[in-house]
């Protein structure tokens, strides 16, 4: 049985509007995803979830605690949405040169992972140090022009092993 719980006041009713009109909060810092012995698929690190796109928080956790257990994510591609991911802070194991602020685009049906050498990194390592976001759209994303003038224009080949 549910029981009505009525408030004196409207949450919204309030002076001193400083733009936003929700009545909670939740910091990224408070989200803890799932653990385990062998990498975890990405939504354990989802957040949120609305009609057509998931929102992922990546935050400090512990790696893959199997022996054998190599904590780099595999490569994949996702076939019903875009990744958008947007590097916050710390070290970003899957990737090279990746910087803070920046953010990456990965077209659905484009395999993507690790860079090359992100996987013998990642052996033996026991927690990651990183905040990012990734936003997951099930419509493709439509890129503006102020987006593509800051396009980083060799990200495409980032994959490639350097000799």
């Amino acid at each position: 049985m549910i029981y009505p719980y009525t408030y004196e006041t409207h949450p919204f009713d309030l002076i001193g509007y400083d733009g936003c009109s929700y009545p909670y909060a939740i910091s990224i810092h408070d989200f803890e995803p799932i653990t385990g012995r062998i990498h975890m698929p990405p939504p354990i690190h989802q957040q949120f979830q609305g009609n057509n796109f998931v929102i992922c928080s990546f935050v400090p956790r512990m790696y893959d605690y199997h022996p054998e257990a190599v904590p780099a994510p595999y490569h994949h591609s996702n076939i019903d949405s875009d990744e958008l991911l947007y590097y916050v802070d710390g070290d970003f194991m899957s990737r090279n040169n990746i910087q803070q602020g920046q953010i990456t685009l990965h077209p659905g049906g484009l395999t993507h992972g690790p860079h090359p050498g992100a996987i013998e990194r990642s052996i033996g390592k026991k927690e990651t140090n990183e905040l990012a976001v990734m936003i997951d759209p099930f419509n493709p994303v439509q890129i503006t022009k102020a987006a593509l003038e800051i396009e980083i224009p060799n990200y495409y080949k980032s994959w490639q092993i350097q000799s």
